[in-house]
């Protein structure tokens, strides 16, 4: 009863619903649009996906921000971070129509893939700023419970859009006509998005006013606030072994959601259905969805407390069943199960993680810190993508590989319990 009361007052502030709106309409968005750019590239007729198409796929599309992501970062602390969220999703709705209109004017793979490059980068540092902005709507001792509700929500708001425009163009049928109306609808709900953040006043998200103006237009000086976010991160020991926590998850995950596509596509259903196989798919995101839902239910009842690094350490051995689960099994059930155990374990983690490195950070350095937590994700998975051509086997099943990654989970959950990495603040 007093997370529900808790979670009433949350719920009650004004301006953490107005950031709540922006989160989950460019969230949906971006599953929309992903949803759209698997099914034009892993689930069309003409296509056979390999792990080598896949891990190369889902490489090239995150690896932009790991360009991009550290001058974002200098950005979201030098100037107001709701004229970034506002104007950089209204960038993005025109990028996602202009890609509509190039995949239905039959434009090749390679002009819709840089449109796609551009969408997605935007997209990572809109998360970090989102991330930034939160301290300035909620009170501190809310933080856990803001933590466990709003990435989460995000995270769910992504899955359903995805799973929503799986549904609708496994029915429908793959082809390039659903794919360009999975676009066009993200191109909406990202300027939905971006019209809402410009509803906020232009100061009130940070960074403080005495950093916004300060910006230089030079390489140099962008460099050297982004060594000075670096320092200031190195400074902050529990905010740093967080990112440790972050970048294992995220590698297993990067490996694991290879193999799953591969699987879906190849053993789950016909090679020659390519509809059913997307559909398989589409199952798999919401079970990982609807335990990431569940992490954010008890995350303020595990988390609360001083029990931060307790709480990380279970859900870290939680993903580590889910994870070598999935890797033994071909039942749909069973898969959906440990899918379900997964997005839990993972997203109860991250949600520790980021209470962490909220109330570990300074504001002046904390759209630079978060753009850094952003920059751990992607590099992690990419790098899993690169391990999965060796590692991901022609059909998708990952053996004996996805149970060393649980092991890998447990070892990371020992250490967090006794200490050596633990993330308390």
């Amino acid at each position: 009863m007093a997370v529900l009361r808790e979670l009433g007052g949350l719920l009650g502030t004004r301006r953490y619903r107005h950031l709540m709106a922006v989160r989950l309409t460019g969230q949906a968005a971006d599953g929309a649009f992903q949803a759209g750019l698997a099914s034009l590239f892993f689930f069309s007729p003409e296509r056979q996906a390999t792990p080598a198409d896949v891990a190369f796929a889902a490489a090239v599309l995150l690896l932009p921000f790991t360009v991009v992501g550290p001058w974002a970062g200098v950005l979201l602390d030098r100037r107001p971070r709701r004229s970034v969220l506002g104007y950089g999703n209204l960038l993005r709705a025109a990028v996602a129509l202009v890609g509509a209109g190039a995949l239905a004017a039959g434009s090749s793979d390679v002009v819709v893939g840089v449109l796609a490059l551009v969408v997605l980068s935007v997209n990572r540092a809109l998360l970090a700023g989102l991330s930034a902005a939160l301290p300035h709507v909620v009170a501190p001792d809310r933080f856990v419970l803001a933590n466990s509700v709003t990435p989460t929500a995000g995270t769910v708001a992504a899955a359903a859009g995805a799973t929503a425009t799986v549904a609708v163009t496994a029915s429908l049928g793959t082809g390039s006509g659903a794919d360009v109306g999975a676009l066009v609808v993200a191109a909406l709900a990202y300027a939905a998005s971006g019209l809402t953040a410009l509803a906020f006043p232009r100061t009130l998200l940070g960074p403080p006013p005495g950093a916004v103006g300060e910006a230089r237009p030079s390489v140099r000086r962008s460099a050297a606030d982004v060594v000075a976010g670096v320092r200031h991160l190195r400074e902050r020991v529990p905010a740093a072994a967080a990112l440790g926590l972050i970048a294992w998850h995220r590698w297993s995950f990067g490996l694991t959601t290879v193999a799953m596509v591969v699987l879906c596509r190849r053993v789950l259903a016909d090679a020659d259905d390519p509809s059913a196989g997307l559909a398989a798919l589409g199952v798999l995101l919401a079970a990982v969805a609807g335990g990431s839902a569940l992490a954010a239910v008890l995350a303020p009842w595990g988390a609360g407390g001083g029990r931060v690094h307790r709480w990380i350490a279970r859900c870290l051995l939680l993903a580590g069943v889910g994870q070598a689960v999935l890797g033994l099994t071909t039942s749909q059930v069973l898969l959906s199960v440990a899918a379900a155990v997964l997005g839990l374990g993972g997203q109860g983690a991250k949600i520790g993680v980021d209470t962490v490195v909220q109330r570990s950070v300074d504001d002046a350095y904390r759209g630079r810190v978060f753009t850094a937590y952003d920059l751990v994700f992607n590099v992690s998975y990419c790098l899993a993508c690169a391990a999965a051509v060796a590692l991901v086997p022609a059909d998708g099943r990952l053996g004996l590989v996805a149970v060393v990654l649980g092991l890998g989970y447990v070892g990371c959950a020992l250490l967090q319990g006794r200490g050596r990495s633990r993330v308390t603040v």
